[in-house]
């Protein structure tokens, strides 16, 4: 996958008016999805998982903490893992980005395929990594967001997506958005 089919469809997409959306509106859209991810979390757990970012308390603690500081790991995990999977079947976008109005289409112009979307959440998850490793890959996919012609992160281009403003898509792809 040298040659990304994307770079061919940005010049059918910019005579169709399609707008690709912006680096910020990304970003925001994915700190909301973020918010409720935790915080559903935070509810179901009773406050619990935020012991997965008190590394003081589990080095204190080791052998009393470290099979829960891994449970709350897998949980948030899978649950970043479920969210993105189960919303982009369902919507072909997540909360955040339908709020946000980005939708996400394929590099030949037409919806996601339903089985890409479970490698598409797989690789998000290189976001939810603690603290400054997660923090780090993000900036730097936005950097690279904001430099390519195609505005693709490094999962875009895996996953062979763009992400682009639903209000700008035909309305035969725009009636398939949720």
């Amino acid at each position: 996958m040298s040659e990304n089919i994307a770079k061919k469809i940005l010049s059918q997409i910019s005579e169709g008016n399609i707008v690709i959306a912006m680096w910020w509106k990304r970003a925001i859209a994915y700190a909301l999805d973020a918010m409720f991810i935790i915080g559903l979390l935070f509810l179901f757990t009773k406050g619990r998982i935020s012991y997965a970012w008190e590394l003081s308390f589990l080095i204190d603690n080791l052998a009393d903490t470290l099979l829960w500081f891994v449970i709350n790991w897998f949980l948030i995990f899978a649950a970043f893992w479920l969210y993105f999977k189960y919303t982009g079947r369902l919507m072909q976008r997540s909360l955040g980005q339908r709020f946000m109005k980005l939708a996400i289409i394929y590099g030949d112009g037409t919806m996601v395929p339903e089985n890409n979307w479970g490698k598409r959440s797989f690789y998000k998850l290189r976001y939810v990594l603690p603290i400054p490793i997660g923090l780090i890959i993000g900036v730097i996919d936005l950097i690279r967001i904001m430099r390519t012609d195609t505005h693709q992160s490094r999962i875009d281009w895996y996953t062979n997506t763009i992400v682009v403003m639903d209000w700008s898509l035909p309305i035969e792809i725009r009636t398939i958005l949720k």
